[in-house]
Parts: C-alpha cells; sequence; structure tokens
C-alpha cells in the first residue's frame, strides 16, 4: 500500500527543505491494529493528522458524521498521504478502484462543489487558496475550521485533494516518482523484506530525507537528482560538524509505525551505497536509542542488500501492548528539537 501510494508522489518533492516531505497512514491496518478505523485508540494513534489535511476533521468530532461531510464511508477509504509546502500542500485518499473514485467526485457535485474542468474532471469549492470563515467547517475535510477551500480529482483509484485546481494536472502525468528514485527504492525494499519476515503491517509512515539528520543551507545544493547514494552520502558527509555524534551519512529513508502480534514497533529503513556503512548504521542506532530515548524497546537490526542499488539498514525497535509508543516519542522527540535518533555523525 505504502509503495501504491508514494508511486503517485512526483519525485521532486525529495529535493524540498521538509526532512519528511512525504507522510502516509493505511486506514485498513490502522483499523485491524486499534480495533476499528474509527475507534478512540485508532484516533489516539495517529500521527499525522495535522500533516493530512482531511484527518484534522477527526480531532473536532468528525469520526461521528465522517460519512455525510466526506461523501464517502471512512471505511472505504484504503489510505492518506500528502506532501508538498503548506500552501500547495496534496493530500491524497486511496480509494478500493477508479468506480468509487468516481462516485465519490459525483457525489461532491450535489454539495459546495463546482465543476471548474472537464477533462480532466476538476470540482473546488471557492477561490484558490481562499480562507473563507463563512465556509468554515471543523469536521467537514473538504473545508476545516478556516474554510480553506478544496480542489478535486481523480487519479484513477486515488482522490487527489489540492488549494487550487492548476495544482492537480500534472499529477496525472509525473515523470518519476518518490518510489523510483533510489535512496526510497532500497529504503522500500529494506521495510518491505523486514515487514514481510515479521508478519507485520504498516500502519503509518514517513519518507525522511539526509535533512533529519543534518542542518544545511540550501537543500537543492544536495539533494540534486540523479545521483547515485554513494555521490548523496558524501555530500552530507562534508556537512557534519567535526566530533559529533550519530550515524554514517544516508541517502534517504522511511520511518514506519509497524504492527504485528509481538506489538507496536518504531521501523527504520535507511538507504546506503553499500552494506559495510549500512551495518555501521544498524548499530549507531540501536545506541542512539540507548544513549537519549526514554521508551525501553527490544532491538533487532539487519542489512538488506538491494541488487545493485544500494544498502538498507533496518532497525525495528519494538515495545509490548500497553507500553508507551515509540513511534510517537520518536517524532514527538524529534519535532520538539530534542534528542535526533537520525542524526548524522560519527560514532562514539
Amino acid at each position: 500500500m505504502l509503495e501504491s501510494a508514494l508511486r503517485l508522489v512526483p519525485g521532486s518533492v525529495l529535493a524540498s527543505a521538509d526532512p519528511m516531505p512525504v507522510v502516509f497512514m493505511d486506514v485498513g491496518a490502522l483499523s485491524t491494529a486499534a480495533d476499528g478505523a474509527l475507534s478512540d485508540k485508532a484516533l489516539m494513534r495517529m500521527r499525522f493528522s495535522q500533516h493530512i489535511r482531511p484527518l484534522g476533521a477527526l480531532g473536532y468530532g468528525g469520526a461521528k458524521n465522517w460519512d455525510e461531510k466526506a461523501g464517502i464511508a471512512y471505511d472505504k477509504i484504503s489510505y492518506f498521504a500528502a506532501f508538498g509546502p503548506s500552501d500547495r500542500r496534496i493530500s491524497y485518499w486511496g480509494l478500493s478502484d477508479a468506480a468509487d473514485a468516481a462516485k465519490l467526485l459525483n457525489t461532491l457535485k450535489t454539495t459546495k462543489f463546482k465543476e471548474v474542468s472537464a477533462s480532466p474532471l476538476i470540482l473546488v469549492n471557492g477561490e484558490p487558496r481562499a480562507i473563507n470563515l463563512a465556509n468554515r467547517e471543523p469536521d467537514n475535510p473538504w473545508s476545516g475550521p478556516m474554510g480553506n477551500t478544496s480542489a478535486v480529482t481523480a487519479l484513477n483509484a486515488t482522490i487527489a485533494q489540492a488549494s487550487a485546481p492548476e495544482d492537480l494536472p500534472p499529477l496525472a502525468s509525473i515523470k518519476s516518482s518518490v518510489a523510483d528514485e533510489n535512496a526510497v527504492s532500497v529504503a522500500l525494499r529494506g521495510m518491505d523484506t523486514v515487514a514481510s519476515e515479521t508478519d507485520s503491517d504498516i500502519i503509518q509512515a514517513a519518507v525522511v530525507t539526509p535533512l533529519m539528520g543534518v542542518s544545511i543551507g540550501d537543500p537543492a545544493v544536495l539533494l540534486k537528482p540523479d545521483q547515485d547514494l554513494t555521490q548523496l552520502t558524501k555530500a552530507f558527509e562534508e556537512q557534519i560538524e567535526q566530533g559529533r555524534a550519530g550515524i554514517p551519512a544516508y541517502a534517504g529513508g522511511i520511518v514506519a509505525d509497524l504492527n504485528s502480534k509481538s506489538g507496536p514497533a518504531l521501523a527504520v529503513s535507511l538507504a546506503y551505497g553499500d552494506c559495510e556503512h549500512a551495518q555501521k548504521a544498524v548499530a549507531g542506532l540501536e545506541a542512539r536509542w540507548k544513549e537519549g530515548m526514554a521508551t525501553a524497546v527490544s532491538v533487532t537490526g539487519k542489512t538488506v542488500e538491494v541488487a545493485k542499488d544500494g544498502c538498507a539498514a533496518f532497525v525495528r525497535f519494538g515495545t509490548k501492548p500497553g507500553d508507551p509508543d515509540a513511534f510517537a516519542e520518536f517524532l514527538n522527540t524529534y519535532m520538539q528539537r530534542g534528542f535526533n535518533v537520525l542524526q548524522i555523525g560519527s560514532a562514539r
């Protein structure tokens, strides 16, 4: 599911200044893990409600009347994903098939949405990128607490939600997706391999760039397209302060909230040019968690070689059911500028 979503996201977003340029949530996997897609347990486990626009409605009681406001039953949605800067943020609603996507657009036509393009079909419920407090509906995923405009179109089985119609047509003809980028492809293989081996489901995840581990001026200077993983990691190694503790520079990766019979886990899969550096990263990630994080975890790690493309460093930080959430602690600590497990530096 995660890879399918990433294949709809333009690869260019990886060159942005956002260290987590793409976020994702699997509705079905969360429902299974939390005894219902909209149970209190599920709502508490969601970590990207502020990043994925439609999920924001759930924080305002939107779970009670989601079907009416959204125009589709919540359990008919496969996944949500989001990417892009705040003023041009795109949210994806992954549905089961193109027929469901077409049906949702037809339903929206009966509400405040108006057609502004017939081919491709694009609907909009206000002025582009506008905030209209007269249209505010906090529990409505199409307008929200500030009455933000939504422009929508269908990409086969996926509904794309933007703040202006002009942001949508390019999504139908992207040349290279995030999943095609070497760093993400290697990280995906590592994540998928271990998730399969441990019979784990990916509940939610974020694509990360090396900016998670190092502060630089202009990310576009280093995050250039068509670099191999060794070139990219070398470029970031040159940004490291002498004596700074951390893990070897990585080309990119994925952090995820996994669920299995043994309980929830934070999973980290980072892309390297070779397995020698990836193995050092496995050891470094375990050491950094012990050094700076409070939650007790069981740690397992391995490297996953991906043909000629590179090598993934994979580490699983497992917790028991009912114990503090390692994925939540990792995100909260990073957002609050606390200890950064993914900091790039030298081993101590």
